[in-house]
């Protein structure tokens, strides 16, 4: 049974990245522009290889995945959680009624920590 859910996350992961290999870009540019890109960016700051929005947006699809997936993991949890407490028997209730604290206390760190993280690449983004 664990090996069926191993094979489907991985399954999705692989096709995460497929996705995103498909839809990023790649540009080559010569040695000599690389060197002045690097002294460039040790006098400002900012490299002219690198494209900060590209960067950005790739960084906030990430986040929109990872807060979808944490989101539909949450909710599916939650749903188990509740059919155990209204229909389990005596036992699965009080286990049920258990694992409610420990769960409320994930999602809050789950939505505490993708808040931290939008806040840290939204400030990181307005100084660049």
């Amino acid at each position: 049974m664990k090996k069926k859910h191993i094979f489907i996350i991985m399954t999705i992961f692989i096709f995460i990245m497929i996705f995103y290999a498909v839809t990023s870009t790649v540009s080559v540019q010569a040695l000599s522009e690389s060197f002045e890109s690097a002294q460039n960016f040790v006098g400002s700051g900012k490299s002219d290889l690198i494209n900060y929005d590209n960067l950005y947006q790739t960084v906030n699809f990430l986040y929109n995945i990872a807060m979808a997936i944490g989101i539909i993991i949450a909710v599916i949890v939650g749903i188990v959680l509740g059919i155990r407490i209204i229909f389990g028997s005596l036992d699965e209730r009080a286990d049920a009624k258990h694992l409610v604290v420990p769960y409320l206390i994930i999602v809050a760190i789950l939505a505490f920590g993708f808040s931290i993280w939008k806040i840290i690449i939204g400030i990181i983004y307005k100084n660049i």
